[in-house]
């Protein structure tokens, strides 16, 4: 028996598979908070001017570009949040459910004898 076979691995993988079934959990949780949010200011771009910051000539701040950019960027992290579950985590996961330990067949030794 070798060193590696008589110790115990650090780490339990049913453990490391459910803290990966939660921050896929959570991750999934994010996204739709992101989706949600980016709604609730998609509502807001037709006010967007009462939303600008007064300045000498022109306003300082635009508030219907300020409004319109949050949404784009809210929109780019919900896609992002899809890549990462799509790509990342959910493979991870189909992976990471074969980890376990496997009972071990008993392999009969084959007489590779020579020939008498």
């Amino acid at each position: 028996m070798s060193v590696e076979q008589e110790r115990e691995p650090f780490n339990d993988p049913a453990e490391l598979l459910d803290e990966l079934d939660t921050l896929i959990s959570e991750q999934q949780s994010l996204r739709l908070r992101a989706a949600a949010l980016s709604a609730r200011y998609r509502e807001l771009e037709q006010f967007g001017d009462r939303f600008d910051k007064p300045g000498d000539l022109f306003p300082e701040e635009f508030g219907r570009i300020n409004v319109e950019y949050a949404v784009k960027y809210l929109d780019s992290a919900v896609k992002d949040a899809e890549g990462l579950l799509k790509y990342s985590l959910r493979p991870a996961r189909g992976l990471a459910e074969k980890v376990r330990v496997y009972p071990q067949l008993d392999q009969p030794e084959i007489d590779r004898g020579r020939s008498r």
